[in-house]
């Protein structure tokens, strides 16, 4: 199989902190490389956690994923060894994805571990550009006690005051969670969820390019020509979208226009089984103002929830 130069980083939701005892990912015939460990991580939801620059620049797509981690909000620990999709994750490490940076090409350079309350493993391929997109979900069982000793040689007795110092920092909505054992342990599956959409752009202004954030943590971004080639498909609920566009000085303006959750998920589930969506972008360029609706078969929905912010780049 093809090699690439890509790592491992870990990740998990903000105030719901994980720390892998131990994690790794095989790849080729014996190559293995560790997931970042030793700390408590909760950065968020999809995003960069630890980077450890170790073993093979160069590495197949990997095969497996062997992963054991604590999770401290529910003080459990997980356990879990999946098998991969290795022919989709060749395949996307060698298309690349089209980038306007220069030669055309972005690369995906590193695949996140994301680890939840309740188990869920998600695995993100990230690239330039912010590009991301999931590669694989995945459902870790709960583990037996774990040697931590094995991990911090001088720890004296227990695990728990450790774990009581991490908690004890958290939200007051978490730590109620805690105490009334309410975690939404379904929350980031439910996340997940897709429907067949595309974005369509609507504006006497010239816009050079569109940025997508999904709630799912899948991000991406379509320049020049290929606005005019967006297609629908399954897509997860989108979070925020920033658009870029010239006024009549030809001056470039970024517009970004963040969702209300509730009301973002809300509407897009009103596009039902066998239909599909159009997520309207009208660019008012004399207000510098945004608005969105989502058009469905036989009626318009608009969103009343955004934020919207114009500036220029």
């Amino acid at each position: 199989m093809r090699k690439y130069d890509w790592i491992p980083t870990e990740c998990a939701p903000k105030n719901y902190p994980i720390q892998i005892y131990k994690g790794d990912f095989y790849y080729g015939d014996k190559g293995r490389i560790y997931i970042p460990d030793g700390r408590a991580v909760d950065i968020g939801w999809g995003e960069m956690g630890s980077v450890n620059i170790a073993g093979d620049k160069l590495k197949e797509a990997p095969h497996t994923l062997e992963l054991t981690w604590i999770s401290f909000t529910e003080k459990k620990n997980y356990k879990g060894r999946f098998e991969l999709d290795t022919k989709k994750i060749d395949s996307l490490f060698a298309a690349g994805y089209p980038s306007d940076i220069e030669g055309g090409k972005g690369e995906y350079t590193m695949i996140k571990v994301g680890m939840a309350p309740g188990g869920d493993v998600v695995l993100w391929l990230s690239g330039e550009r912010n590009k991301q997109v999931e590669i694989g979900h995945y459902k870790a069982k709960p583990a037996g006690e774990l040697d931590w000793k094995k991990v911090y040689p001088d720890l004296d007795g227990s695990f728990d005051p450790y774990i009581n110092d991490i908690v004890k920092d958290l939200s007051d909505t978490v730590k109620d969670q805690i105490k009334n054992h309410t975690i939404p342990v379904d929350y980031w599956s439910g996340l997940r969820k897709r429907y067949d959409w595309k974005p369509v752009i609507r504006s006497s202004a010239k816009v050079v390019r569109i940025d997508l954030d999904y709630f799912n943590k899948e991000r991406d971004f379509v320049f020049g020509e290929n606005l005019d080639k967006m297609v629908v498909k399954p897509s997860a609920v989108i979070e925020e979208l920033s658009v870029y566009w010239l006024d009549d000085k030809n001056r470039e303006v970024r517009t970004e226009v963040k969702f209300d959750e509730h009301e973002a998920f809300e509407t897009f589930s009103k596009i039902k089984d066998n239909e599909q969506g159009e997520l309207i972008i009208t660019i008012d360029k004399s207000k510098s103002d945004v608005t969105v609706k989502l058009k469905l078969k036989n009626s318009e929905v608009p969103f009343q929830q955004v934020k919207t912010q114009s500036f220029y780049k």
